[in-house]
C-alpha cells in the first residue's frame, strides 16, 4: 500500500462525508421533534419506569414489544435501543431522535460499502447510497421514533449481508460466527429477517460463477449458521410467549390484498408523490403500474439479469411477511430494508446502460437526488408533533377511520371535547368496527357529565374488544365518580386480568385497600413496585 496522504484520505472518506451530510440536511431538524402520540407515547413515555431499571434488560427477551398480552411481536433488541436512549435523556425525545438519525446515517454509509462489495463502481455505489440517504419513502422510518423498528431492521440486514459476503468470499470460523451472529441479531429486531437466507444465497448465485460448486462443499456449515440462530430465536419466543405464532391464522385472509399493496409500494419507491402517514389503498395506483411497466422493459432489454432479479426478489420477500400478517394501513417505513432491492435493480440498470457516465445522466441523477431531498425534508416536518401529524394524516387520508380516531384523541387531550366527539362520531361513520373509538366517546361523555351515555359506550367497547383494558379502567373511574365503589373495584380487577402490566388499575386498587385491607394493599403495592412505580413508598 502507498503512503496515506491527505488527498488519499479525502478520496476515501469523501463519499461517506457526502452521504452523511445529505442525510443530516434532511433529518437534522428531526432532533427537536416532540411526541406524535402515534405509538411513541406508549413505547417511550408509558414505559419510563420499566426503562429506568436496567435490571429489566432480561425482561425485554421475555415479553411482547408492547409488554401487553398479545404475544405477537418479539423484538427485544429493538426495545433495548429505547432502554439505552432513556438512560441519557429520559422521556425527552432528543436522545431517541439522535439514535434514529445515527442508525440511518450508518445504514446509508454501510450501503455504500455493500454496493462496492457487490461489484459496483465507486460512482455508482455513491449514487445508490445518496438515493437511500434522502429517499422520501424512508422518512417515517427516521423522523418517527417507532419507525426505528424498520430502520434498525434495515441496518441489521445490511450488516448481515456484508458479513455473509465476507464469509462466502473467504470461509473461516470467525467469518462463519459473524454471519451467524448478525443473522440472529436481525431476527431479534424484527421477524421479516427470516427471509434473509434465500436472499443471501441469491446474492452469491448472482455474483459467483462457481456458486453451485462452493454451495455443495459448504452446505452443512451454511445450514448450521442459519439453522442454529433460527432455532434459538424460536426457543426464546416459545419460552417468552404463551402463543408463539398468533399471526399465522391471519395469513391466508390477507393474500388478496397483498398484490395491490405491492403495486402501491413499487410506485412509492420511484415516484413518491402520494406518501401518507397512515397509508391506505385509496392513493393513486398509476405510479405503481408505471414503475412495474418500466421494470418489465428493463428485464426485456438487459441481457445480464441475475442482479436485476435479485433486486426484485429482495424487495418483494422483505416486505411480504409484513403484508401477509395483515394491517389496516400500510406504513411506508416498512420499505426501509426492501428498498435496497430496488436500488440494486436501479444500479444494475445504470451499469448496463452506462447512463450515469454521460453528462445528461449525471444531470438527471443529480436533479433526482435534490428533488428527493427536498420532498423528504418537507415530509419530515409532518412528524414534528401530535397536532401536525394527525391533522396532516386526516387531510391525506380522509377515509381513514384510524386517522380520524387519533385526531379526536388529540382534541381530547387538549380538552376540546366537542371537537373530539365530532371526530369520534365521524370515525364510527367511516368504520363501525374501529377499535377503541367507543371507549374514547365514553371518555368524552364522561367529561361532559353525560354519565349514562359514557357507561353505554364503555360497555359496548368492552363487548367488542375484550382485550382492551382501558375500557374496564375507565368504566371503573365512572363508577367511582358515581360513588359505586364496589363496581369500580370489579372493573379495575378486570383491567389487570386483561393486562397484568397495566399500572393505573393497580394504583386505584391500592388506594382503595390502603385503609380497608392491609394485605390487599400490600399485594397491589408490590405489583406497582414490580412495574417500577413507587407511589406508596
Amino acid at each position: 500500500m502507498g503512503e496515506l496522504t491527505p488527498r488519499r484520505l479525502l478520496a476515501a472518506m469523501g463519499p461517506f462525508v457526502l452521504v452523511v451530510a445529505c442525510g443530516l440536511a434532511v433529518y437534522g431538524n428531526s432532533l427537536f421533534f416532540d411526541y406524535t402520540y402515534f405509538d411513541d407515547q406508549e413505547l417511550v413515555f408509558n414505559n419510563q419506569y420499566f426503562y429506568d431499571d436496567l435490571s429489566n434488560i432480561g425482561a425485554l427477551f421475555m415479553d411482547d414489544m408492547w409488554r401487553f398480552t398479545e404475544d405477537t411481536y418479539y423484538r427485544p433488541l429493538y426495545m433495548l435501543t429505547y432502554m439505552v436512549d432513556f438512560q441519557f435523556t429520559g422521556t425527552d425525545l432528543f436522545g431517541f431522535h439522535v439514535t434514529s438519525i445515527l442508525i440511518h446515517l450508518l445504514s446509508a454509509s454501510l450501503l455504500l460499502v455493500l454496493f462496492r462489495t457487490i461489484g459496483y463502481s465507486e460512482r455508482l455505489s455513491l449514487w445508490g447510497s445518496l438515493f437511500f440517504a434522502v429517499h422520501p419513502v424512508l422518512v417515517q422510518g427516521v423522523s418517527w421514533i417507532p419507525g426505528r423498528n424498520d430502520s434498525l431492521l434495515g441496518l441489521s440486514v445490511i450488516v448481515a449481508t456484508l458479513a455473509w459476503a465476507s464469509y462466502w468470499r473467504d470461509p473461516g470460523r470467525w467469518r462463519w460466527s459473524l454471519q451467524s451472529l448478525t443473522f440472529f441479531s436481525a431476527l431479534l429486531i424484527k421477524e421479516p429477517a427470516f427471509v434473509l437466507p434465500p436472499l443471501l444465497l441469491g446474492l452469491a448465485w448472482a455474483r459467483d460463477e462457481q456458486f453451485r460448486t462452493k454451495l455443495r462443499a459448504r452446505w452443512m456449515p451454511i445450514a448450521l449458521g442459519w439453522g442454529l440462530p433460527a432455532a434459538a430465536w424460536f426457543s426464546l419466543r416459545t419460552i417468552a410467549f404463551d402463543n408463539p405464532a398468533p399471526v399465522l391464522p391471519r395469513l391466508v385472509d390477507n393474500v388478496a390484498e397483498v398484490g395491490l399493496v405491492l403495486v402501491h409500494y413499487f410506485g412509492k419507491t420511484v415516484v413518491p408523490i402520494s406518501l401518507r402517514t397512515v397509508a391506505d389503498l385509496h392513493a393513486p395506483v398509476w405510479p405503481g403500474l408505471l414503475v412495474l411497466l418500466a421494470l418489465g422493459c428493463v428485464l426485456l432489454l438487459v441481457r445480464q439479469r441475475a442482479l436485476l432479479w435479485l433486486g426484485l426478489v429482495w424487495f418483494v420477500l422483505l416486505i411480504l411477511p409484513t403484508l401477509l400478517a395483515g394491517h389496516e394501513f400500510h406504513l411506508e417505513e416498512r420499505l426501509y430494508a426492501p428498498i435496497v432491492g430496488i436500488l440494486i435493480f436501479g444500479l444494475e440498470t445504470l451499469r448496463s446502460t452506462a447512463f450515469h457516465t454521460r453528462p445528461i445522466g449525471r444531470v438527471v441523477l443529480s436533479i433526482w437526488v435534490v428533488l428527493f431531498a427536498v420532498v423528504a425534508f418537507n415530509r419530515s416536518q409532518q412528524f414534528a408533533d401530535r397536532w401536525v401529524l394527525w391533522e396532516t394524516a386526516v387531510a391525506q387520508s380522509p377515509r381513514s377511520a384510524f386517522a380520524a380516531n387519533n385526531l379526536g384523541a388529540i382534541y381530547f387531550l387538549n380538552q376540546q371535547y366537542e371537537q373530539a366527539r365530532e371526530q369520534y362520531e365521524r370515525t364510527i361513520e367511516l368504520d363501525p368496527d374501529e377499535p377503541m373509538v367507543r371507549n374514547n366517546l365514553g371518555l368524552v361523555h364522561h367529561q361532559l357529565e353525560d354519565f349514562e351515555t359514557a357507561r353505554a359506550y364503555y360497555e359496548e367497547e368492552i363487548r367488542r374488544n375484550p382485550w382492551y383494558p382501558d375500557s374496564h379502567y375507565n368504566l371503573g373511574m365512572l363508577w367511582l365518580r358515581l360513588d359505586q365503589v364496589d363496581r369500580a373495584v370489579r372493573e379495575w380487577e378486570q383491567a389487570i386480568e386483561v393486562d397484568p402490566d397495566y399500572a393505573l388499575p393497580y394504583e386505584m386498587l391500592a388506594r382503595f385497600y390502603q385503609d380497608v385491607d392491609p394485605a390487599q394493599f400490600q399485594l397491589y403495592r408490590d405489583e406497582l413496585r414490580r412495574l417500577g412505580i413507587k407511589t406508596f413508598d
